[in-house]
């Protein structure tokens, strides 16, 4: 009984999900709704609108305060919202992380209720308000102020330059947003950046006085209503600052620190949100990836390709698809396995601590690269049909690029971390350097770790520099290392469950053969593969170790994308049903005006 327990537990859907499976369904039910379907017929307002609708709809359904505050239930609303529902990522992340996330853990039960009931039912909107148009998302030079006044603080736009861009508040729904600025008290001194809760919008969509809102243009990549915000003395109340019990203010205006590490720890408070943000949009993109595989590959392996009067192969049994494909879900399952133990290690962390911070850092770059480009080979393997809003890859690109680029590029956040872990590994010297047989599971495992330390070991001598010259040199070898660490955390993932599924064994193999390959030149002037080892991972003759490992995970591969716990119904693509050109005919019918 107890073996038949741990296998239910461990099943290949459970290790690939993160999160309960009747939550993940009751969510693909609400987003399945037609009544918010995207049709061809709307511009960019009305799906602007559309989305808004579908928010409040989906609040209705499952609430706000209780799913913000439950981490497993946070990003399974990002996972199926970035398959089913692409226009409301931009809501959930400013309503659900960030805005209702924020006033649920950083301000006192008695001051965040008003602002949380309103959020709870949706009759208001949550967004925060960070960047600026010259600091961008380094948001410890954001130049916003926030004065003390008297009985409260007043938010002010210094300059141009100054003003928040670009939130989502161009449409007129009431607002409740957090507001990051430079608090300054009664004595005049810049106390660092602080979040401020502000009604930017009123109960009928107005803009509050003192807040002047523009609305920015059409986006292409993912439709949102994105502004540029200034403030002329907004008022707000003393207790729409969220001090996270850091911090006090009397009633002089006299800001006291609870103690040194308070003041500290001020910036992290100010930005913890940020990190679940992060990992949420990390998994969303990753289950993008993950649908786009479902739809490219099943649609693949339909697909007869005419090549001869006679030969008429599946496109999946041609290389160049087959290989790409391949090698992408191995690295999407991969990553999917790595991210579920951040996400798991996120759950009851101090968000203000360094340890879960960098974590999250790494998991970003090394998750959201990779899910960009597997969206866009199964969008190129795919050829025409991949154009097609219809097929759904095409709509997962604009979300893999604003997601990587919503806090700017997103290598900063893996230079940063990589510098921050090359410290971390400083006292751990790398193994001495000798020839390893790739042939062998725990070679490779061997290599990928040698790989992390040996590049941690050789950027030591730049970190003790600050000057701006040597801090710019070192990036690319501090995000080579934050690669080559989320690399071998990827790895361990995949080996904790290689044991009890053929199908993980498969991924592990192809995804450490991928990685040796990739970086085969570095392990050759290192002195850990010589040129025989180098061929035997990938030889023209395509019988090298690689393309041995293709062949095996070809043959899981209903296994796996079964384990993916897709429904063909709900995603709708033409590509997946098997008769293409009658999916075509009923979809082109349905999307007539007036039906």
């Amino acid at each position: 009984m107890a073996t038949d327990a741990y296998m239910e537990q461990t099943s290949l859907a459970e290790i690939i999900r993160h999160g309960s499976p009747e939550f993940h369904q009751q969510l693909q039910k609400i987003l399945s709704n037609p009544d918010y379907a995207v049709t061809e017929q709307q511009n960019q307002e009305q799906r602007r609108l559309n989305a808004y609708d579908q928010l409040a709809d989906l609040v209705q359904e499952i609430g706000t305060r209780a799913v913000a505050t439950d981490l497993p239930k946070l990003f399974a609303v990002f996972d199926q919202c970035a398959v089913l529902a692409t226009d409301l990522i931009p809501l959930i992340s400013g309503h659900y992380n960030l805005a209702t996330g924020s006033l649920a853990t950083l301000t006192d039960s008695d001051s965040a209720a008003p602002y949380l009931m309103d959020l709870d039912d949706a009759s208001a909107v949550g967004v925060i308000l960070l960047t600026e148009y010259e600091c961008g998302s380094n948001i410890q030079f954001m130049r916003t102020t926030a004065t003390w006044d008297g009985d409260g603080f007043v938010l002010n736009t210094p300059d141009p330059k100054a003003r928040k861009f670009m939130p989502s508040v161009g449409i007129p729904v009431s607002r409740v947003c957090i507001v990051g600025a430079r608090l300054v008290d009664s004595a005049g001194v810049d106390q660092g950046v602080h979040l401020f809760t502000a009604r930017l919008r009123d109960a009928d969509g107005a803009s509050a006085p003192g807040v002047t809102i523009t609305q920015l243009g059409h986006q292409p990549l993912v439709i949102m209503d994105n502004s540029v915000i200034s403030f002329d003395n907004l008022r707000v109340e003393r207790d729409a600052w969220l001090s996270n019990d850091l911090a006090t203010i009397d009633d002089d205006g006299v800001l006291t620190w609870r103690d040194e590490a308070s003041r500290k720890r001020a910036f992290a408070s100010a930005s913890s949100q940020l990190t679940v943000g992060r990992l949420a949009l990390s998994s969303c993109l990753n289950a993008e990836a993950r649908a786009s595989l479902y739809i490219a590959l099943n649609y693949a392996s339909k697909r007869v390709v005419p090549m001869t009067p006679v030969d008429r192969p599946l496109m999946l049994d041609i290389p160049h698809v087959r290989d790409t494909l391949l090698t992408d879900l191995a690295g999407t399952v991969a990553r999917t396995l790595y991210g579920n133990a951040v996400k798991t290690s996120l759950v009851g962390a101090d968000l203000t601590a360094r340890e879960p911070v960098v974590a999250v850092m790494l998991a970003k770059d090394f998750i959201q690269r990779h899910a960009l480009e597997t969206v866009t080979d199964c969008r190129v393997k795919m050829a025409a049909q991949g154009m097609f809003s219809a097929n759904r890859v095409a709509g997962y690109l604009g979300v893999c690029h604003a997601a990587m680029t919503g806090e700017g590029d997103v290598a900063v956040m893996g230079s940063v971390a990589g510098r921050v872990l090359a410290k971390q590994l400083a006292g751990t010297p790398p193994p001495a350097p000798v020839l390893h047989d790739p042939a062998d599971p725990a070679a490779r495992a061997r290599l990928l770790s040698a790989r992390t330390l040996t590049i941690a070991q050789e950027v030591q001598p730049h970190l003790g520099n600050h000057a701006l010259e040597a801090r710019l040199e070192v990036i690319p070898d501090a995000l080579a290392l934050a690669e080559a660490y989320s690399a071998e955390q990827a790895l361990q993932a995949l080996e904790e469950h290689a044991g009890e599924h053929a199908e993980i064994a498969a991924v592990r193999d192809l995804f450490a053969l991928d990685q040796i390959h990739q970086h085969s030149a570095w392990y050759l002037t290192h002195g850990l593969l010589d040129l025989d080892a180098v061929k035997a991972v990938k030889q023209q003759l395509r019988n090298g170790l690689l393309y041995e490992a293709i062949d095996e995970l070809a043959g899981h591969l209903p296994a796996l994308l079964a384990a993916f716990e897709f429904d063909d119904d709900v995603l709708g693509a033409p590509v997946l049903a098997d008769d293409l050109a009658a999916a075509w005919d009923t979809r082109c019918r349905d999307d007539r005006p007036g039906r």
